[in-house]
């Protein structure tokens, strides 16, 4: 391993205020001429010489993506703050294709960095699990109860030890975007009780995780890729599937659906990573510059994320979607039904990561089936050093 590489800077500054896509970045500007300011002083005259140019690509692991995509504005505001931060010592070009093959294709190929691969590339955490198993914690049924709990578990203490772990794996973590929350959708009966997943075909992700979580919620989980999903769903062979709301809008999904309840029964957290290598050639300051660009554009495409959910979840109505909220009492009583399962995963791995999580999300996990929480004064601390208000 490259003696340069530094699997995670941690970044805990609070959140900033929402920015438009044209705005300027003073908070990145003052940390970046800071962080060059120290390097010039250490490196007296020889700091004089102009740095090579660097150019890095970065890249989603999909390829259909619309220009005007949460990810997409994501990725051309890392590219403009790193050109501003560096001074354009560095420059990083927006790449609208993907590496071929499926998840663990792309993250090999990336690791590999060969001619074809960007030196950045946006992955999905359910992607990751297949390197670190600690990664499949993400994808847990009802690990997190809104947007906020996302941001106070990925943006602090539990978020850091998850990025620093990549570290093992020739991967550096720089900062987490995210796809959001998946939600449920029927086209016979709606789904509004716990009870009315029971003995239902639904179509999951084929990973472990989503398959246990599904069967513990009393449905019959089909795993299928999501180019399968429409045709399966049109002709019978699975009655619902779950996704994210711009995923169903995107999928036309609503023309062989005709109801949707907002569960958050699962939330899809993305990490942009770098290959190690190319992460090595860079100097110090570029490495500051990068890891500040990714944190300050994860917020802003996570702010971009939320937004486009309450636009799809009204275009869906709008095209004739039931949408049905479930009640807090419905909600808890899943969450009980797979309480068991969050507690077996998080008993797989190392108790610092329990109680990272315990003290991210202000909750208190009881075994016990019925207790579905309580804020502890460690998560009640920890929500005082955020300003929710610029978060909304």
């Amino acid at each position: 391993m490259l003696d340069t590489l530094f699997p995670c800077a941690a970044v805990k500054a609070r959140p900033s205020r929402r920015a438009s896509p044209g705005a300027s970045f003073p908070g990145l500007a003052r940390l970046t001429l800071a962080v060059l300011g120290l390097f010039s002083l250490a490196a007296g005259p020889a700091a004089a010489a102009e740095p090579a140019l660097r150019q890095l690509d970065i890249a989603d692991y999909r390829a259909y993506l619309a220009e005007d995509h949460p990810v997409r504005q994501g990725m051309r505001r890392f590219a403009d703050l790193v050109q501003a931060g560096s001074g354009g010592a560095v420059r990083v070009r927006v790449r609208t294709d993907a590496l071929p093959g499926s998840p663990a294709q792309q993250i090999a190929a990336l690791q590999a960095g060969g001619a074809d691969a960007p030196a950045l590339m946006l992955v999905a955490a359910t992607g990751l699990a297949a390197l670190n198993r600690e990664f499949e914690l993400l994808d847990l049924p009802f690990l997190l109860r809104d947007e906020r709990q996302a941001d106070a578990l990925l943006d602090g203490a539990f978020g850091h030890a998850l990025l620093a772990r990549m570290g093992q794996c020739g991967l550096v973590g720089l900062a987490w975007w995210e796809n959001g929350f998946r939600q449920l959708t029927t086209s016979g009966r709606p789904i509004r009780r716990a009870g009315d997943l029971r003995g239902l075909n639904f179509r999951v992700i084929g990973e472990p995780v989503f398959v246990e979580a599904f069967r513990a919620m009393g449905a019959n989980p089909i795993p299928l890729p999501f180019g399968q999903v429409y045709e399966a769903l049109a002709s019978k062979q699975v009655e619902g599937q779950d996704n994210f709301y711009s995923q169903i809008l995107a999928g036309r999904l609503y023309e062989v659906q005709s109801s949707l309840s907002v569960t958050r029964h699962s939330y899809g957290a993305m990490v942009l990573v770098a290959n190690a290598e190319a992460w090595g050639r860079l100097t110090a300051a570029q490495r500051a510059v990068l890891q500040a660009a990714a944190v300050e554009a994860g917020r802003f495409q996570r702010s971009l994320v939320r937004d486009e959910a309450r636009q799809a979840r009204a275009s869906l109505v709008a095209r004739g979607m039931a949408v049905n909220e479930l009640e807090p009492s419905e909600r808890t009583r899943l969450r009980e039904l797979t309480q068991p399962m969050r507690d077996r995963y998080f008993g797989k791995h190392k108790d610092d990561l329990r109680r990272l999580y315990q003290a991210g999300v202000g909750l208190h996990e009881q075994t016990t089936s019925g207790a579905s929480g309580r804020e502890t004064a460690a998560g009640t601390m920890y929500y005082k050093t955020y300003n929710w208000e610029t978060l909304k």
